[in-house]
């Protein structure tokens, strides 16, 4: 907690949730350009992304994604639509991951030492793994949720139990994917010359857990105590997203920071695994540990 609060974890976040919150909408363009206009298992995986983001969105946030996707579906077009969308993502996208690099440089305290064009291929590479990830996590929920309907079809006496269960493998799914994705951006994301997938993992578990319980909390205060109608008016449902967006930035370098300092207590305690920091941290130990 202390660390956190020394490296400027919040100011980090709201700096993610900028890139984030920009790199959305012409995500949501590009995938309705790409998937929406498409039949069969293209069209359904978009609509798993919209069902799944209103387990994951506050209501609010969710109703904005969803008349959002809505609107761009009827607007989209192929050609210069599809190339500004691609820009847009691109560019909002890469730059949140560079932000994600540059914030867990600062949890490993590390300086960024690699040259530009490494750094831009390290970015593009988390990018596009990201989205793999996300793609594999959607349609995991998609054949699942098949799945689960062609066993509710040959048992109709009990369509509750399946539904629990398939809410149950959603969610499974979406902290799967999360997990994988955390422990991807602290194996690859800061300048370290040494890495081992198992420094990876804790932080990884601690981020997407409070990643679980900030959104739990916020939907939770959004249905029953919220008074962001009243302040923001119209901008209600986009306050909304942007503070979840923070949220989910703070989780991603909470989970870098509690990695970091698990590693400084597994070097202290003499675990055979860690190496010293002149050896395992590029460029060694900064100045607040000398």
């Amino acid at each position: 907690m202390r660390r956190s609060w020394e490296d400027e974890v919040f100011g980090q976040s709201a700096r993610l949730a900028f890139y984030f919150f920009f790199a959305m909408f012409p995500v949501l363009l590009l995938l309705v350009i790409l998937l929406g206009r498409s039949t069969g298992a293209g069209s359904e995986l978009l609509g798993v992304l919209l069902d799944s983001s209103k387990q994951v969105l506050p209501p609010d946030a969710s109703a904005l994604v969803g008349n959002t996707t809505r609107q761009l579906n009827v607007t989209a077009v192929l050609g210069a639509g599809a190339i500004l969308a691609g820009v847009g993502a691109a560019w909002g996208a890469m730059n949140g991951t560079w932000a994600i690099l540059s914030g867990l440089n600062k949890a490993y305290e590390v300086e960024e030492e690699r040259s530009w064009r490494r750094v831009s291929a390290i970015v593009l590479g988390l990018t596009v793994s990201l989205g793999v990830l996300s793609l594999i996590g959607l349609t995991a929920i998609l054949y699942g949720g098949r799945a689960g309907n062609m066993i509710g079809g040959q048992h109709p006496g009990s369509p509750t139990h399946f539904g629990l269960l398939l809410g149950l493998i959603s969610w499974v799914v979406i902290m799967t994917v999360l997990v994988l994705s955390f422990a991807v951006l602290y194996r690859f994301g800061p300048n370290l010359k040494d890495r081992r997938w198992q420094w990876s993992i804790p932080g990884a578990v601690i981020g997407v857990s409070f990643w679980l319980a900030s959104t739990l909390l916020l939907r939770v205060y959004q249905q029953h105590f919220s008074s962001s109608q009243r302040i923001y008016g119209g901008l209600s449902a986009v306050a909304t997203l942007l503070l979840w967006l923070y949220l989910t930035g703070a989780a991603i370098f909470i989970g870098g920071e509690a990695n970091s300092e698990i590693e400084k207590a597994a070097r202290e305690a003499g675990h055979a695994d860690v190496r010293g920091a002149g050896e395992r941290r590029s460029g060694g130990e900064s100045s607040r540990d000398s």
